[in-house]
């Protein structure tokens, strides 16, 4: 939830400059722009799952599934293969973190 308020208060500031004529309404390249200055801005939130929510293990996890693409899907079987040294602890501290979720045997981003 903080990154889609981070990225739709970056879109207000920017529309915010623009000229009134325009400024009512958010299109693609406004968003792309929010989207931009929410990575700048938001670092702190990046950091701070890189440095305080997350283990080595966990963080390798996320790697592997950014990697993939957007919209990846793994499985179980596939994540434990990749790391086998990865226990349900690994898995549980990211699902409770919010930062994956869990459909099924399969692992992906969560996008709600």
């Amino acid at each position: 939830m903080l990154l889609v308020q981070l990225l739709c208060a970056e879109i207000v500031a920017l529309k915010n400059e623009q000229n009134p004529s325009v400024r009512r309404l958010a299109n693609l390249a406004d968003v792309e722009a929010g989207i931009t200055a929410a990575f700048s801005s938001g670092g702190f939130f990046f950091a701070d799952i890189q440095n305080n929510q997350v283990d080595a293990a966990g963080l390798a996890i996320l790697r592997f599934i950014a990697a993939l693409g957007e919209g990846a899907i793994v499985t179980r079987k596939a994540l434990l293969q990749e790391f086998p040294e990865v226990g349900e602890s690994n898995l549980d501290l990211l699902l409770q973190r919010q930062l994956i979720e869990e459909v099924g045997e399969e692992y992906g981003f969560r996008w709600s």
